[in-house]
């Protein structure tokens, strides 16, 4: 539901048509949430609800479980503007604006540096991914903790793959990781992406602990 109707806001912010009092309960209803706002440099975000009373400035913003952004004590309201859904203080001004993309997460407008995404229903992540963070050695693990592979994420770039690095597994992988075939890796905006052949991956969003599958069915977590 939610693609459809920010597909709709998207189109109408890119026409110079949309405004608040124009904006339809059933979009406002599927914006409403929790979202997080994070930074390209893998730096912890912030967690905000946006809810559907309104306020000055637009409708109202509570803070979530974490926020760390450094403007964070300054949003006092939302609402639908150019780009696409905007954030602002309490004397209404725009503090950053967000448009959605095409198959993408919503972020900040290209001119802006560096990119800051807002994620909805992000669950338990607090950051977006970076390489730096990712490099080195970790353990793939089932959503009880049970250990299915070491392997590391390396910096040398994939022999199949030109825009991914390699993947080294370990002696002690079981049978259904194997048969993924793992070998590269690559981080996608908000996403670590572990890639195997025949099309297998593991995407993964990061937690407190390190990865974890959309599913939840699967974890990453640093080898000590």
């Amino acid at each position: 539901m939610r693609s459809v109707v920010f597909a709709v806001c998207l189109a109408a912010s890119a026409s110079g048509q949309l405004s608040a009092q124009e904006v339809g309960e059933a979009i406002v209803d599927a914006t409403i949430g929790e979202w997080l706002i994070a930074s390209e440099d893998g730096s912890v975000g912030c967690h905000i609800i946006l809810g559907k009373d309104k306020t000055i400035g637009g409708r109202v913003v509570t803070e979530g479980k974490t926020c760390e952004a450094p403007w964070h004590d300054e949003i006092a309201a939302w609402d639908f503007s150019d780009p696409g859904i905007v954030l602002r203080d309490a004397a209404r001004k725009q503090l950053v604006g967000f448009q959605e993309q095409e198959g993408g997460p919503w972020k900040t407008p290209l001119d802006v540096s560096p990119v800051i995404y807002f994620i909805p229903q992000p669950g338990s992540m607090d950051r977006i991914p970076t390489a730096k963070d990712a490099y080195g050695k970790w353990v793939l693990s089932d959503k009880r903790g049970k250990p299915l592979c070491h392997l590391s994420l390396l910096e040398t770039v994939s022999k199949r793959l030109d825009d991914a690095s390699a993947v080294q597994l370990g002696k002690d992988c079981a049978a259904s990781v194997r048969k993924t075939k793992i070998d590269a890796w690559q981080i996608a905006e908000i996403q670590l992406v572990i890639i195997g052949g025949e099309d297998w991956v593991y995407t993964m969003t990061p937690d407190k602990d390190g990865f974890v599958t959309d599913d939840g069915k699967f974890h990453l977590r640093r080898d000590e």
